[in-house]
């Protein structure tokens, strides 16, 4: 694992990773230095599952475009954690040079160390 990175976590609380990916409200992007945190930001993101904005852009244009618009909040970070996630969003990050990591752990804190230990599993059998 690399010393030095940034992650960033689905998240409702800036506690737990979220279940859902594209339902979380906000990213906790966390800055990673020498093996300890440096820096925590909280990165909100927009609801495109709201009812409103999923059947308005329902159709691989609006995915394109929300795709695009997650890629510019995390732009800068390596990984891209949340306990389920999409193909879709899977593979448009992974294509971008992200690494997504769909896991288990419930707590940001527990992941975090996991991923800075190369522990944290990617359960790709939980995207949908």
């Amino acid at each position: 694992m690399k010393n030095n990175f940034k992650v960033a976590f689905a998240t409702n609380d800036g506690i737990n990773v979220f279940a859902h990916f594209g339902r979380a409200k906000y990213f906790e992007v966390i800055e990673i230095e020498n093996g300890t945190t440096k820096l925590k930001e909280k990165r909100v993101k927009p609801d495109f599952h709201s009812a409103e904005s999923h059947n308005k852009e329902h159709n691989h244009d609006g995915h394109r475009e929300r795709h695009n618009i997650i890629l510019s909040l995390v732009e800068d970070c390596a990984f891209i954690v949340a306990g389920g996630m999409g193909y879709g969003i899977y593979d448009f990050l992974s294509a971008n040079g992200k690494q997504p990591i769909v896991t288990s752990v419930k707590t940001i804190d527990e992941a975090l160390s996991q991923l800075i230990a190369g522990r944290l599993e990617n359960h790709t059998e939980k995207l949908h």
